[in-house]
């Protein structure tokens, strides 16, 4: 059990923010609502010592509104200031941000829920997120106007024993940020595991160690030469297939094979793409060149997963001729 510094070093605010404080886990207790503390109280617990002047919960979204009425029980006025992600109570001039999702849609969900731990505090029992759940959140938070949100996540990282596998697992919320967290902790000399930026790294662009695809001499060159890691040509395009090529140049191959193919001749068939996966959009006049476009795309991208979303446009008869009189 840990305790958390205090909020505040003018006494009269912590007083009342600390009553405040107490009244508000009374309401949520007694309403058997599922809630966490994030923000500056578990920013200050789990982290580095900072004051904070407002009241940070999560919650579900199905019981945002439960709340409202909880601590509206309690003397707390209330506000419904975004239904999409946030509501708002007050009570002796200290805020309560009753939060739904934070951004990079995360949400408070069972395993967020089951992965809490309970801090003492001025007497008062709280629970708060874990640890790893708060750094998604700060990571995925953190903009121009609220850069504090990276500082109080690298403090975690240096205060709380994080279960690194359990991260990797909840980063696919904001994996694109949470690595660029973990490097920029690391260029500031905080010890993250290598195996973990690199299997996040892996995560979000492929497995580059084992593809060969990335070579020190041409990592920065556009227009590298790419019949050195393709298969046989195409014997009706001479076009090439990638074999375990990296993802980043399959794309522009794969829409010259779509063009120039004679099964498909499509230039508007839209392609979508994360890691290994490749997602194909758009129309086409019959089932059979949707299914020409599919197969392609697995011959010319082997190892990647296909999702082929292409829709056939509906064929409706020629209408009735117009006939056209002419004016005397």
């Amino acid at each position: 059990m840990r305790a958390l510094k205090r909020t505040t070093v003018n006494p009269e605010l912590a007083d009342r923010f600390n009553r405040v404080l107490g009244e508000t886990v009374e309401a949520m207790d007694e309403s058997k609502i599922r809630y966490a503390f994030i923000g500056g109280i578990a920013s200050g617990g789990l982290g580095r010592p900072r004051s904070t002047h407002d009241i940070d919960i999560f919650v579900m979204p199905e019981d945002a509104e439960l709340v409202l009425r909880a601590l509206s029980k309690h003397g707390f006025s209330t506000e419904k200031t975004d239904p999409s992600w946030l509501f708002k109570a007050f009570k002796s001039d200290i805020l309560v941000d009753v939060i739904f999702k934070s951004k990079g849609e995360i949400y408070l969900d069972n395993e967020m829920f089951g992965r809490m731990i309970t801090a003492e505090f001025h007497g008062k029992r709280l629970k708060l997120v874990a640890p790893e759940d708060l750094f998604i959140i700060k990571a995925a938070a953190h903009s121009e106007l609220t850069p504090g949100h990276w500082h109080d996540a690298l403090a975690l990282l240096t205060h709380s024993n994080l279960d690194w596998e359990y991260l990797l697992r909840r980063a696919r919320r904001a994996p694109r940020r949470v690595l660029s967290l973990l490097l920029y902790a690391q260029s500031n000399d905080i010890w993250v595991p290598n195996h973990v930026v690199l299997r996040l790294f892996a995560n979000i662009f492929g497995e580059l160690a084992d593809t060969g695809a990335v070579e020190p001499s041409n990592v920065h060159d556009s227009h590298r030469d790419f019949s050195r890691v393709q298969a046989k040509a195409n014997p009706t395009t001479g076009l090439r297939a990638p074999t375990r090529e990296h993802p980043a140049y399959i794309l522009p191959h794969l829409r010259e094979a779509l063009a120039q193919d004679p099964r498909t001749h499509e230039l508007d068939i839209q392609i979508e793409q994360d890691g290994y996966k490749i997602v194909l959009q758009g129309e086409v006049t019959h089932q059979e060149r949707r299914v020409a476009v599919e197969n392609l795309a697995k011959e010319f991208c082997p190892g990647c997963v296909i999702e082929n979303h292409i829709e056939i446009l509906p064929c409706t008869e020629p209408g009735e001729p117009e006939e056209i009189s002419r004016g005397d």
